[in-house]
C-alpha cells in the first residue's frame, strides 16, 4: 500500500489518527476547566501508568481543551532528574505569560504578573543563572520573600489572575513527575494546597511513572485528597480495535478478522504497540485487505522496531549490575515480584541487593506495584530482557566497568 498515506504514528507522545478509549479522562478535564473557571471548586489531576500508554497524548489534548475554553496554558513540560521545582514552575509561568502577552494587548494585569515573575526569580536565583526575557519592573512585596512555598503560591495566584482577566484561568502542564525529588514533589503538593485554598483559576495536570502517586502521598499526605489521580492503562480489546482499523477504513482498507486478533492478542491494548503495528504491517501489506499471512510477516518487523526504538532506550540507562537484576526478575516470568524472591533466585540476600534496587527505581524503569513486589514499568519488558539478557546465576558485573551492551549482543560482535 501507499507508504505516503500511512496514517498510524508510533512517536513518542504522538498523537494517534483516532484518540478512543479515554473519554472519561478528557470529560472530567472538560468538567474541571469549567468549574473553576466559573470561581467553583475543582482539584488538579495526576496520571500514571506505564510506558506507551498514552499519558503525555492525553496532556497534549488538555492542553487543547484549556486553550478551546480560554485558559491560559503554560504547553506540556518535561521534569528532568536534576529540575528544581522554583525553576520550574518560574519556566511554566514564563511560557503561560509570554503566550498570553503575544495573543492579547498586555494589560496592567499581565505586566504585574510578569513584574511578579521577575521580583520572584530574583529571589530564587541568588547566582542570577536564570534566564528570563522580562521586560518589566519587578514588583516589590509579593513572591519575593525567599520562601519557595509561600512564594509560588503568590506568583501563581497572580498569574492565574492575570489569566481570569482575559479569559478563565491558567493551566499548566508536567510530564515525567517521577523525575522530580522528594522535597520538589513535597513543595509543589504545598503550593497546589495553598492555591486550591484559595480557590485561584489555575489547574496543574502532571503525569508520570506508577510509582508517582505514592511517591507524593510520600512526600505530603494530604496529597491523596489535594489531586484527583487517574491512572492510564492499556485500551480496551473493542477500542483497541478501533484505534487500527477506523484509520484503516478511511483510506479504504481493511483488516481480515483473524489479522486484527493476532495483533490485539500481541499489543495487548497498548497505544504505542498499536501504532507500531499498524505502521509496520501498512508497509508490508500488498493489498488494502490486510491478511493473517500479512501479520505474520510483519510480526517480526514489530519486534525488532520496538527493541530498537522502545526497550533498547531503557534497558541501556541500567548499570551492568541492574540489568542483571531485571534479568533476574524477568526469567521468574511476568508480572509483579517480590524482592525477596528475586534475592534467593540470584542466590545473594535481599539487603545486599538494595542500591540496584533503588538505582532502578530511581531511573524509572521499575516500581513498587504493591509492598515489597516490584514490576517493570514497561510493557513486556520482561520478555524482552529474556531475548537480549537471559539471566545466568553465574554472571557478575565487572567492577568500574560500565555496560556497554547486552551479554547477547557482546557474544554476537565476537562471532
Amino acid at each position: 500500500m501507499d507508504r505516503h498515506s500511512n496514517p498510524y504514528t508510533p512517536g513518542a507522545g504522538a498523537k494517534p489518527p483516532v484518540l478512543v478509549g479515554r473519554d472519561a479522562e478528557l470529560e472530567d478535564f472538560r468538567v474541571a476547566f469549567e468549574r473553576l473557571g466559573s470561581g467553583q471548586f475543582a482539584r488538579s489531576f495526576v496520571l500514571d501508568g506505564l510506558r506507551g500508554v498514552g499519558k503525555t497524548v492525553l496532556l497534549n489534548e488538555a492542553d487543547v481543551l484549556a486553550r478551546e475554553r480560554g485558559w491560559i496554558s503554560s504547553g506540556v513540560v518535561e521534569c528532568n532528574e536534576d529540575d528544581e521545582l522554583p525553576l520550574l514552575m518560574a519556566r511554566l509561568s514564563h511560557r503561560a505569560l509570554r503566550r498570553l502577552s503575544m495573543t492579547r494587548r498586555v494589560s496592567g494585569a499581565v505586566k504585574r504578573a510578569l513584574g511578579v515573575l521577575r521580583a520572584f526569580t530574583f529571589a530564587m536565583d541568588e547566582a542570577g543563572s536564570w534566564r528570563f526575557n522580562i521586560d518589566v519592573e519587578a514588583v516589590v512585596g509579593v513572591a519575593d520573600s525567599g520562601d519557595p512555598e509561600a512564594d509560588i503560591v503568590e506568583l501563581l495566584a497572580e498569574v492565574g489572575a492575570a489569566s481570569a482577566q482575559h479569559g478563565s484561568g491558567a493551566a499548566f502542564f508536567l510530564d515525567e513527575m517521577q523525575f522530580l525529588g522528594k522535597r520538589s514533589l513535597a513543595l509543589l503538593a504545598a503550593a497546589m494546597h495553598g492555591i486550591s485554598q484559595q480557590n485561584a483559576p489555575v489547574l496543574l495536570l502532571g503525569a508520570g511513572l506508577p510509582q508517582l502517586p505514592l511517591m507524593l502521598k510520600k512526600a505530603k499526605p494530604y496529597t491523596e485528597r489535594l489531586f484527583e489521580y487517574r491512572t492510564v492503562q492499556g485500551l480496551p480489546r473493542a477500542s483497541a480495535a478501533t484505534a487500527l482499523t477506523v484509520p484503516a477504513q478511511r483510506l479504504g482498507a481493511s483488516f481480515d478478522q483473524a489479522a486484527l486478533e493476532l495483533i490485539l492478542d500481541h499489543s495487548q491494548g497498548y497505544p504505542h504497540f498499536l501504532q507500531q503495528w499498524g505502521e509496520t504491517i501498512w508497509k508490508e501489506a500488498e493489498s488494502p485487505t490486510i491478511t493473517l499471512r500479512d501479520a505474520r510477516v510483519a510480526e517480526e518487523l514489530v519486534n525488532d522496531e520496538l527493541d530498537r526504538r522502545f526497550f533498547r532506550d531503557r534497558y541501556e540507562k541500567a548499570t551492568e549490575a541492574e540489568a542483571i537484576y531485571m534479568a533476574a526478575m524477568a526469567d521468574l516470568g511476568d508480572g509483579p515480584r517480590a524482592s525477596s524472591e528475586i534475592a534467593t533466585h540470584m542466590g545473594m540476600r535481599q539487603k545486599d541487593l538494595s542500591v540496584r534496587r533503588a538505582g532502578l527505581i530511581e531511573k524509572g524503569l521499575i516500581y513498587n506495584p504493591i509492598g515489597t513486589q516490584l514490576d517493570f514499568t514497561v510493557p513486556q519488558f520482561a520478555p524482552y530482557l529474556r531475548r537480549v539478557h537471559p539471566f545466568d546465576p553465574k554472571q557478575q558485573p565487572t567492577r568500574g566497568r560500565p555496560r556497554t551492551s547486552s551479554p547477547r549482543a557482546r557474544a554476537s560482535k565476537n562471532v
